[in-house]
């Protein structure tokens, strides 16, 4: 034979969500994970105006030089790299660094064609700028037949 026994319920301060426990595993889980080898995707803000896009970037710890934009009519495509600075003087010898390789890319397609000749791109502290004039719509035109 068995019993059941009912507790009388504590009223607590606060109220538990039913998946606090599995979201504090998962977030320490993924926190603890070592960089994977996919890229990060690049944090955008676009803007337009009348004759122009304008595009920022952040691309945090990347180099001017491990930055790559391609542009393909109305098609951008943005990637970097960035590598923690490991520059160590003689008799100094690294004991935690949380510092880590990063890769980002970003591809996008904007509503209107771009001028690629006439784009211009700056960096400056972590942030891509590009200014993207727009290419002159192409005009419809009837043809007259003979």
């Amino acid at each position: 034979m068995f019993a059941v026994t009912l507790r009388p319920r504590v009223a607590s301060a606060h109220v538990r969500q039913p998946f606090t426990a599995v979201d504090a595993m998962v977030h320490d889980w993924l926190a603890e994970r070592p960089a994977t080898p996919h890229a990060a995707r690049a944090r955008l803000d676009v803007s337009e105006r009348d004759d122009r896009y304008e595009v920022r970037a952040e691309l945090p710890g990347a180099s001017r030089d491990a930055i790559a934009v391609d542009i393909d009519g109305a098609r951008v495509s943005i990637s970097a790299s960035a590598k923690p600075a490991t520059e160590q003087k003689e008799g100094e010898k690294l004991l935690y660094s949380e510092r880590r390789s990063a890769a980002f890319e970003r591809a996008f397609e904007l509503p209107q064609a771009v001028n690629a000749d006439a784009a211009q791109a700056r960096f400056e502290d972590g942030v891509l700028t590009l200014t993207l004039p727009k290419m002159d719509a192409l005009k419809a035109r009837r043809l007259t037949v003979q």
